[in-house]
């Protein structure tokens, strides 16, 4: 999955796992994008598109949730979280809005939908996990508590699943920005080497200490080179001699291209014909002596990605959704306003929606009211107790006397 892609689909899962839950059902969740209506500044626009300093906030307590997650994480103090974190949490949170907006106008431009069921989908998943927290009062709560409402979350699912859309309608099966099978095929061929080695160590790949002295892995691998020369089989001294742990899982041996495998190992290769043995070749790990094989076919579809991505860089277009919406981001007519300076890491509640702060506050004035309850049975305790304690102390008292 790409990572803009990602950006979209991290923030759902790490709200799923806050909140233990998603949405109630079909009476509270609405499955189509809905339009925000607010009274809040403006904080923002995308291509033009007004952003509210509500919407606005929601991500933003989204992304101060996270950082305090990841502080708890790792046991650290929150005491100079806003300092450290305040400005980057803001810039996420801007980014996040971004891209939710971008997204949602692109699938509008190309006049693509969610199918009825991608979004039967999304509802069975919700029912489903409604049935985790027991109610709808308990799940607007939650989603409260980090600083949803309901609207703004449906949005949120919504175009979610658009990001998917999105992807497969431009690098999907037939994609209008997929390569033709000729073009990635000619790539792979022209570009992809499929060869076996065998590798004697100086260096444990896994934990960097020396296993034997470069002189001694040197005479080593020239003894096993010799007996090739001498006409031993090259796969039969590779099971024999070969200190390369992982290759046993490749039958017809790697395939890779250019920056998948160390310099001297790569130039090697290529400069191999097909059948064609390697000198000694040297490398940090050790020495390698190297057989070109015939291209393995069979990874093709294995390096489908990395081909379309690297046919699409040659003719200077977008190879990933990834890139497309990166490119969308930088395309983007993103502008903030005066509004939007004056959210900051600490008074982002103040600005969130207000049916959020209804429940908030809410919960704020149950908590309060417990506390008096408790202190107040406490006090009466207190009281029993400090009485208990004079009554056994006037006890002890007449009985010594007596």
């Amino acid at each position: 999955m790409s990572k803009l892609v990602q950006r979209i689909v991290a923030l759902v899962v790490m709200l799923a796992v806050v909140m233990s839950a998603t949405a109630y059902g079909a009476s509270t969740f609405v499955v189509d994008y809905q339009e925000l209506k607010s009274d809040a500044p403006v904080v923002m626009t995308v291509n033009g598109e007004e952003i509210h300093a509500d919407e606005y906030a929601s991500y933003m307590m989204s992304q101060i949730i996270n950082y305090q997650q990841m502080y708890a994480m790792y046991g650290l103090s929150e005491k100079n979280m806003a300092s450290t974190f305040g400005d980057a949490a803001k810039e996420s949170a801007k980014q996040q809005v971004a891209l939710i907006h971008i997204v949602k106008q692109k699938m509008d431009e190309l006049g693509l939908s969610l199918s009825y069921s991608q979004k039967k989908n999304i509802v069975m998943a919700n029912k489903q996990n409604a049935e985790q927290l027991g109610g709808e009062d308990a799940y607007l709560q939650r989603l409260a508590s980090i600083g949803f409402d309901m609207d703004n979350y449906n949005n949120y699912q919504y175009v979610s699943a658009c990001a998917q859309v999105l992807k497969d309608y431009y690098f999907g099966e037939n994609g209008v920005n997929v390569p033709s099978d000729d073009e990635l095929q000619k790539y792979f061929d022209d570009n992809y080497i499929t060869a076996k080695h065998i590798l004697i160590l100086t260096t444990n790949p896994s934990t960097g200490e020396t296993t034997r002295t470069d002189e001694e892995a040197k005479k080593e691998a020239q003894a096993v080179l010799d007996r090739l020369n001498n006409g031993e089989d090259f796969d039969a001294l590779l099971t024999e001699k070969n200190e390369d742990a992982g290759e046993a899982q490749y039958a017809k041996g790697y395939t890779f291209t250019e920056g998948q495998m160390v310099d001297e190992f790569y130039n090697a290769a290529k400069a191999l014909q097909e059948g064609e043995v390697s000198g000694l070749v040297k490398s940090k790990y050790g020495y390698h002596i190297i057989k070109r094989c015939e291209l393995n076919q069979d990874e093709f579809e294995n390096m489908r990605d990395a081909i379309i991505a690297a046919v699409a860089s040659e003719k200077g277009t977008a190879g990933s959704i990834d890139e497309m919406m990166q490119q969308w981001i930088d395309e983007a007519d993103i502008q903030t306003t005066d509004a939007y300076d004056e959210i900051t890491y600490d008074n982002t509640k103040d600005y969130l929606p207000a049916d959020v702060q209804t429940v908030l506050n809410s919960n704020t004035s149950d908590d309060d009211g417990n506390a008096q309850t408790e202190d107040a049975q406490s006090e009466d305790q207190t009281s029993t107790d400090s009485q208990t304690a004079t009554d056994e102390a006037q006890t002890a008292t007449t009985e010594s006397a007596q």
